[in-house]
């Protein structure tokens, strides 16, 4: 169940090639649209006129999207191309089947074409069955607010509403690159066949493991 009211729904569908045509894609990526994507559902419009809450210069509206999958996966190159084209904040909603799953991108307004959107992460809850989703979507004073809130459910850190919301996806993000530098470490760990950098790597890999321990015991 999705709190959101009934003036803001507008079931619209709309064709896959609007967005791979919108910019120019390689013909890998259009084929990822075509095979991975079944339809697509403009299912809500968050703004002032539909919910009551105001707009900033930061997020003025939110999209919903209803994105029916031909298999229970979706790139991310996928959703970046959406996510480029639409000025604004998207809340995706996954189906496959009777398997649902949310996704929201945290992007920005190029500083220099704001026309554009910089993407800089992704963040997704778990595959559940439809009848399970339950999410408190219009939290907040500002559709601002709302997006923000929506970030804070989804990012993979224990947050409050007081905790700043850059700052946890700042966090998010450095343990994440801490992650894939420690999978790369253990990969070269295990290849090396010379004993002295087998020892530098794995005084490397220690090193990072810390890190990623002292950053986890912020959350």
């Amino acid at each position: 169940m999705i709190n959101i009211p009934d003036r803001a729904l507008l079931n619209r569908r709309i064709p896959k090639a609007k967005f791979y045509e919108q910019i120019e894609v390689d013909s890998k990526l259009e084929r990822k649209f075509i095979d991975e994507i079944d339809n697509i559902i403009w299912k809500y419009k968050l703004s002032q006129e539909t919910t009551n809450l105001k707009p900033t210069k930061k997020v003025e509206e939110i999209q919903v999207f209803e994105i029916s999958l031909k298999e229970k996966y979706i790139s991310k190159e996928v959703l970046e191309n959406i996510d480029r084209v639409i000025p604004y904040p998207i809340l995706y909603i996954l189906k496959y089947k009777d398997n649902i799953k949310l996704a929201i991108a945290y992007k920005e307004r190029n500083k220099i074409d704001e026309n554009k959107m910089v993407v800089h992460s992704y963040y997704q809850s778990e595959w559940i069955k439809e009848y399970e989703l339950a999410v408190d979507i219009l939290k907040g004073l500002s559709l601002e607010d709302v997006y923000d809130n929506l970030l804070r459910q989804l990012i993979p850190i224990e947050n409050t509403l007081e905790d700043d919301i850059e700052k946890l996806i700042k966090l998010n993000e450095k343990q994440e690159n801490l992650k894939k530098e420690i999978e790369k470490l253990e990969k070269k760990v295990k290849r090396e066949k010379q004993f002295n950098r087998k020892v530098d790597l794995n005084i490397e890999l220690q090193k990072k493991k810390k890190e990623l321990e002292e950053l986890l015991d912020k959350n």
